[in-house]
C-alpha cells in the first residue's frame, strides 16, 4: 500500500506542478493562467496533507491533520469554481456578489473547519497506513454544502461555456469538462459522502488517484487541440535549463582548456537556443492563424447553409405563388386564340400569340425553380415504374420535327428497335428530352438536328447531334452547372437563367444514369448524351399492360 501511494502521490504533485507552471507562464498576466497555478498548487496541498493524514500514530496530530485535509479541500474546492469562471479569458471582472458574498462565505467555512465544530476528536486507535476515523460536530453539512456548491458550481459554468462554445473551443472544453467530472465525482463519492455519511475512510488513501483523470484530459486536450503554447513553454524551459548547466559549469572550470571549450559552448548553445524558440515561435503563430481561419471558415460554412436553405424556402413560396396566375393567364390566352371570346383581328393576334409564348417561358422557368427546390431540399418525388423508354419518346421527339421546319432546319429522329425496357418516371424523363432538343434546335441557326438511339451493354444511350454554335471543353463541363450558360448561348438567347440542364442533369442521375455533351469546337456543333440502365432485354416483345397504360396517360 505505501508504495502504491508514494507513487501515486508523485506523479499527481509532479504533474500537476508542472502544468500549473508551464500554463502560468505562457502569459503571466493571464488570470486563467493565475487561476491554474492557484488551482495546482491547492490540489498539490490536499494530497500532501491527505497522505499525511493517515500516515500519522499520534491521535491529536492526526486531528489536526485531518481538519488540514478539509481545509485544502475547500481551497481546492473554490480554486476550481475560481478556474471554470474565468476560463479561458485573460481578463475577467468579478462581480461585487463574488467579492461580498461567496468570498466571506468560504472564508468562515475555513474558520469552522479549523474549530471542533466540524471534526471533535478520533474515533478509536491511530493506526499508520490507514486512514483514521473522526468524530463529527455539527457544522459538517455547512462543509458540505459549501464544497458541493463549489463544484457542482464549477461544473455548471464550464457545460454552459461548453454549450457556447465554436466547434473548434467545443473539442477543447468537453475534454477537460469529462476529466473534471470523472475526477471531482471520484472525491465527492469516496473522500467525502462515504467519510461523512458512512464512517467508510477505506478510500481516503486513493484520492491521489483520482485527480488522474483531471490530468490526462486535460493534458490530452492541451497536446492534441493545441489548448495552450505547451511547445513554446517546453522549449523555453529546456532551453534555459541547458543554458543554466552549461552556464554553471563555464564558471566552475578549473583550468584554461576547460574554459576554452565550455565557454564557446555556452555562447553557441545561447545563438542555437535563441534561432530554436524563435523557430518554435513562428511555428506556433502560424498554426494558432491557420485555426483560427478554420474556424471562421466553418462559421462562415454554417452560415452559407442557413442561407441556402433560407433561398431555397424562398424560391420554393415564390414559384407556388407565380404558379397558378401564370397557368390562368395561358387558360384565358389559349381561349382567347381560339376564339372562346370572339373573333380576333390579326392586328390583336400577333401581339396575343407574343404574350403565350412569353408566359410559357415564364411557367418553364417556375417549373425548373420548383424542381430545383425540391432536389436541394431532397423533396423532389419520382414515380418509377417499368417501361419502353423508346415508346414513352417516340410521339415527343416526332413532334420536334415541327418546330425544326419553323426554323428551316432539318431534323431526323433514327429510331431503331433497341434493349430499352428501364425503371423511371416518364414524365421526368419527358422533361429532359424535351431540353436537350429543343436547346439543339434553338441554338442551331442552319443545318440540322439529328436524333439518335443506341445500346450500350446494360445502358440504353440517347442523343442528339446539332450543327449548332458549338462549344468548348471547358464549357461543356461547366454547362451543367446552376445558374450557368454557354458564352455563344448567351448572344443569341438572352432568355433564361441557366437552370434546365442543371436539372435535368440531376433527374437523370436520379435514375442512376447521367447526361452530358460533347462538341468538337466553337461552331462545329454539340452532342447532348442521356444514358440510362435497362433491366432486360425488350427487342421483339411488347409492353405490358401496366406499361402500355402508363405510356397512354404520357
Amino acid at each position: 500500500m505505501f508504495s502504491i501511494d508514494i507513487l501515486a502521490l508523485g506523479l499527481a504533485v509532479a504533474v500537476l506542478a508542472i502544468l500549473g507552471v508551464v500554463i502560468f507562464l505562457s502569459n503571466r498576466k493571464s488570470v486563467t493562467g493565475s487561476s491554474f497555478l492557484l488551482f495546482s498548487l491547492a490540489a498539490i496541498v490536499y494530497a500532501l496533507l491527505n497522505y499525511l493524514s493517515y500516515q500519522s500514530t499520534s491521535s491529536h496530530q492526526a486531528l489536526w491533520l485531518i481538519r488540514g485535509v478539509i481545509f485544502s479541500a475547500i481551497w481546492y474546492a473554490y480554486a476550481l469554481f475560481q478556474l471554470l469562471y474565468v476560463f479561458p479569458e485573460e481578463q475577467k471582472t468579478f462581480p461585487w456578489q463574488y467579492k461580498r458574498i461567496l468570498i466571506p462565505l468560504v472564508t468562515l467555512t475555513e474558520l469552522l473547519i479549523l474549530t471542533p465544530l466540524v471534526f471533535e476528536s478520533i474515533n478509536g486507535e491511530v493506526i499508520k497506513g490507514e486512514a483514521a476515523r473522526v468524530n463529527v460536530g455539527p457544522a459538517v453539512p455547512l462543509f458540505a454544502l459549501m464544497a458541493s456548491f463549489l463544484v457542482f458550481g464549477a461544473f455548471v459554468m464550464l457545460g454552459r461555456k461548453v454549450r457556447n462554445a465554436n466547434p473548434l473551443e467545443k473539442k477543447r472544453f468537453s475534454l477537460v469538462l469529462v476529466g473534471t467530472t470523472i475526477t471531482y465525482s471520484l472525491i465527492i463519492i469516496f473522500n467525502l459522502i462515504l467519510p461523512l455519511g458512512f464512517h467508510n475512510v477505506d478510500f481516503i488513501p486513493f484520492a491521489p488517484i483520482f485527480t488522474f483523470p483531471f490530468i490526462f484530459f486535460t493534458s490530452y486536450a492541451i497536446i492534441k487541440h493545441h489548448l495552450l503554447d505547451v511547445k513554446v513553454i517546453a522549449t523555453q524551459l529546456i532551453t534555459f535549463s541547458l543554458w543554466l548547466l552549461l552556464l554553471v559549469r563555464a564558471i566552475l572550470a578549473q583550468d584554461l582548456s576547460e574554459r576554452i571549450i565550455a565557454w564557446p559552448t555556452f555562447t553557441a548553445s545561447v545563438i542555437v537556443g535563441i534561432l530554436l524558440i524563435r523557430s518554435v515561435l513562428q511555428e506556433v503563430g502560424t498554426r494558432e492563424k491557420m485555426e483560427e481561419m478554420a474556424v471562421k471558415l466553418e462559421v462562415a460554412n454554417e452560415e452559407l447553409k442557413k442561407l441556402d436553405i433560407a433561398k431555397s424556402d424562398f424560391i420554393s413560396i415564390a414559384s407556388h405563388q407565380l404558379r397558378t396566375p401564370l397557368t390562368i393567364i395561358k387558360g384565358y390566352i389559349s381561349m382567347m386564340r381560339e376564339g372562346t371570346f370572339g373573333k380576333i383581328t390579326k392586328k390583336v393576334q400577333d401581339p396575343l400569340d407574343k404574350v403565350y409564348i412569353s408566359n410559357e417561358r415564364l411557367i418553364n422557368l417556375v417549373a425548373d425553380l420548383l424542381d430545383l427546390s425540391r432536389m436541394e431540399r431532397g423533396k423532389m418525388v419520382y414515380d418509377f415504374q417499368e417501361m419502353h423508354f423508346i415508346n414513352a419518346i417516340d410521339s415527343l421527339v416526332s413532334d420536334f420535327g415541327i418546330a425544326a421546319a419553323q426554323k428551316r432546319l432539318k431534323f431526323k429522329w433514327n429510331k431503331k428497335e433497341v434493349p430499352d425496357l428501364i425503371k423511371g418516371d416518364a414524365n421526368k424523363l419527358r422533361q429532359i428530352i424535351i431540353n436537350i432538343i429543343d436547346n439543339a434546335i434553338k441554338y442551331t441557326p442552319e443545318g440540322g438536328v439529328e436524333v439518335n438511339i443506341d445500346s450500350e451493354p446494360g445502358k440504353i444511350h440517347f442523343s442528339t447531334t446539332d450543327t449548332g454554335v458549338g462549344m468548348t471543353p471547358e464549357e461543356c463541363t461547366n454547362l451543367f452547372q446552376k445558374f450557368v450558360r454557354g458564352q455563344e448561348q448567351k448572344k443569341s438567347h438572352t432568355e433564361g437563367l441557366g437552370l434546365g440542364l442543371y436539372v435535368a442533369k440531376l433527374i437523370a442521375q436520379a435514375h442512376g444514369g447521367d447526361l452530358f455533351a460533347t462538341s468538337v469546337g466553337k461552331g462545329k456543333g454539340s452532342t447532348f448524351h442521356l444514358v440510362l440502365p435497362i433491366i432486360q432485354s425488350s427487342a421483339g416483345s411488347t409492353p405490358d399492360s401496366k406499361t402500355a397504360d402508363l405510356l397512354k396517360s404520357v
